[in-house]
């Protein structure tokens, strides 16, 4: 409730609440003390702080980011600067805040560093057709792979059974844009099903997303010292143009990060 000065006689105002005015009372309006770009600023980060502790992340317009620096006309450099600001206090974008987003659209900030590091397929199915197709299944040392296999006695399909050199079972779950607890669960859950099915076998775990986020890292961090040592999580990387792609694992330090 917003406050003001109501006059008591002999010179004096008492600050009272806007719901305490009665109608014969002499009123008179705090002035509000005007925030310097600085200040305006560090409320800018108290406010994405908050909204990120409540919800996982902030979503805002672009345009709404240059208006709480204070700047009305983008470029370069001060795209840069915004970057760099936001990183400095653990503020992470996603899409990543850059030239070629328009003013109207909508970024996600986090206090996690995000990440995704080419373009996304159109779909999950492209994904895993490319995959299969190109055996890019081998930059895992997975020398081959059985799609959409169902572990006896369930009808449960994971995206990719594959076998190694060295005799293990894979879990193979790729995802085209981020994973997330259902999809830590999901690996977790075929790994369980495929140890009953090869029981003298070594289970690898793998999962591979478009986007490195939040939530994965937090269901990721949330097992049992043991499953985290079991599992691996890459990132894949992809050019269409060039028809270039490569898997990239998550590190611990990311997985880890200290704002998560």
């Amino acid at each position: 409730m917003a406050k003001v000065l109501k006059y008591i006689g002999k010179g004096e105002w008492l600050s009272i609440d806007e719901s305490e005015i009665q109608p014969d009372d002499k009123i008179m309006e705090i002035q509000k003390k005007k925030l310097s770009k600085n200040e305006k600023i560090e409320q800018f980060y108290e406010t994405l702080t908050k909204d990120i502790s409540q919800n996982g992340y902030r979503s805002i317009k672009v345009s709404t980011i240059l208006k709480n620096y204070g700047i009305t006309k983008r470029s370069a450099k001060n795209i840069e600067f915004i970057r760099e600001e936001l990183k400095q206090k653990g503020f992470y974008t996603l899409p990543e805040y850059s030239i070629e987003l328009k003013l109207e659209s909508t970024t996600r900030i986090y206090n996690y560093p995000v990440k995704q590091l080419g373009e996304l397929f159109s779909s999950e199915k492209a994904l895993e057709d490319y995959v299969d197709k190109n055996e890019h299944y081998k930059l895992l040392n997975i020398k081959s792979v059985i799609r959409q296999h169902s572990p006896k006695g369930t009808k449960d399909k994971l995206d990719f059974k594959g076998e190694t050199e060295d005799d293990e079972i894979v879990v193979l779950e790729l995802k085209n844009a981020g994973g997330g607890k259902s999809a830590v669960e999901q690996v977790l859950r075929y790994a369980g099903l495929l140890k009953t099915e090869f029981p003298n076998h070594t289970i690898r775990q793998i999962l591979v997303t478009g986007v490195q986020n939040y939530e994965t890292a937090l269901a990721i961090r949330g097992m049992q010292k043991e499953q985290r040592e079991l599992f691996e999580w890459y990132l894949y990387k992809y050019h269409k143009s060039i028809n270039h792609f490569e898997l990239i694992k998550v590190t611990n330090e990311d997985i880890h990060y200290n704002n998560l």
